[in-house]
């Protein structure tokens, strides 16, 4: 028995002694950035973007060392690159921590299949981090630019997408499943956001940028970048991203309704501040004597966040003329854009291929192998019913009491 007690304690030393791969921390670089580039002499230059952990610990002064560091290689595969990245760095890499991967605009008319095979093999990078094209600047500038309030620059773009998202819905929100879901999908192509450097990002990437008030440099959000399979073909505002995000999973966004219904001159017209609290989508395809009619049904909860009308909100007729506003300005805006992607890009990002599959399975095995062509000639019918529930904390607005010439 004593001899048994004993093999069996030595069996939990033995288990509980610790991980034969482990890693120290004081070994490893993590990861948050990745920008792929056209190389001089090579397929591709590809930038990482590196914390400087020892930055963010209590006992380090602020300024005194950079947030993150970048380092560039040129190479034929970025595969290769990211396992060479060690010819310049110390530290063995970890990438499950990656928050951004910048595209630039020149390598994702060429294609990005290569690359993003890799990532999806690799068993090292997670779903979480944000596919982004970069227009204007290279690619490796976007990873390069500080800002105050979130020192490190691709955490700032995470997060930045985020609230967008959460504040007005302009972001696709496009992980590396989602973009190779679409791309092995017949019935929807891939979208990616898209990225501008306003300023000089020379001196956005110095640490004098965090002791001004006004910004030398700065990351924007500029809209969406649309793909045939795995080629950049062109781009969506920021307003039309939003327009498509409608057909997909829109949680909040705001609004600004003219009061007369159709848009003036800014200065001669008046609006409706109006916020979209909640929104339901469906995407259907009908045929109509034999020729596919795309069909988005939209309905949604929204409220008055202020006036400029003159309008009585004290009375029901007023909530249902501003009703009928709302859903006629959303309904024309998903409409154009639309239209603006069948006739300028000719492909399928919005899904109503794979609509069709669901309802009409056999009608879409017939054009499944030309979807797109199907798709570009196709009518558009938007169908809103966002209904107007509150006004705020107050009903009638003060404006009408003030006298005007």
């Amino acid at each position: 028995m004593k001899i048994k007690h004993a093999l069996s304690i030595l069996g939990c030393v033995v288990m509980l002694a610790g991980c034969w791969d482990r890693i120290e921390l004081n070994d490893v670089s993590i990861v948050t950035g990745l920008a792929v580039d056209e190389g001089k002499n090579s397929k591709y230059r590809l930038t990482i973007e590196i914390v400087n952990a020892a930055q963010f610990s209590k006992n380090q002064m602020g300024g005194q060392a950079t947030p993150a560091l970048t380092y560039s290689l040129e190479g034929n595969s970025v595969s290769e690159l990211l396992h060479k990245m060690n010819i310049g760095m110390t530290r063995r890499l970890i990438f499950s921590h990656t928050r951004v991967l910048y595209i630039s605009e020149e390598i994702a008319k060429k294609g990005i299949l290569e690359f993003i095979d890799y990532l999806d093999r690799s068993g090292q990078f997670r779903n979480d981090f944000n596919i982004m094209v970069t227009k204007g600047e290279k690619a490796e500038e976007f990873a390069k630019v500080t800002y105050p309030t979130q020192k490190v620059p691709s955490l700032k773009i995470h997060r930045q997408t985020q609230s967008f998202n959460e504040e007005w819905g302009g972001d696709p929100g496009v992980r590396l499943t989602d973009f190779i879901s679409a791309l092995t999908s017949k019935g929807r192509n891939p979208v990616s956001a898209t990225l501008v450097l306003t300023g000089d990002p020379k001196k956005g990437a110095s640490s004098e940028n965090n002791m001004k008030t006004e910004m030398d440099a700065l990351v924007e959000m500029d809209g969406m970048a649309v793909f045939r399979d795995d080629r950049l073909v062109g781009y969506l505002s920021v307003d039309e991203t939003r327009n498509y995000y409608w057909t997909q999973k829109l949680k909040k966004t705001s609004m600004s309704i003219p009061c007369s219904g159709e848009e003036k001159k800014p200065e001669d017209e008046r609006y409706i501040a109006v916020t979209v609290t909640e929104t339901h989508n469906k995407l259907k395809v009908d045929f109509e004597n034999g020729k596919p009619v795309l069909k988005v049904i939209i309905n949604g909860e929204t409220r008055i966040e202020a006036t400029q009308c003159m309008n009585d909100l004290t009375k029901i007729g007023t909530y249902e003329d501003f009703e009928k506003k709302i859903n006629r300005y959303v309904a024309n805006d998903i409409k154009e854009t639309i239209k603006k992607v069948q006739t300028e890009f000719g492909v399928d990002i919005f899904g109503f291929g794979e609509a069709l599959n669901r309802q009409h399975h056999k009608e879409y095995k017939k054009v499944e192998d030309h979807w797109d062509e199907v798709f570009a000639q196709a009518d558009v019918e938007v169908d809103t019913n966002l209904h107007l529930r509150r006004s705020g904390v107050r009903g009638k607005t003060f404006i009408t009491e003030i006298p005007r010439e």
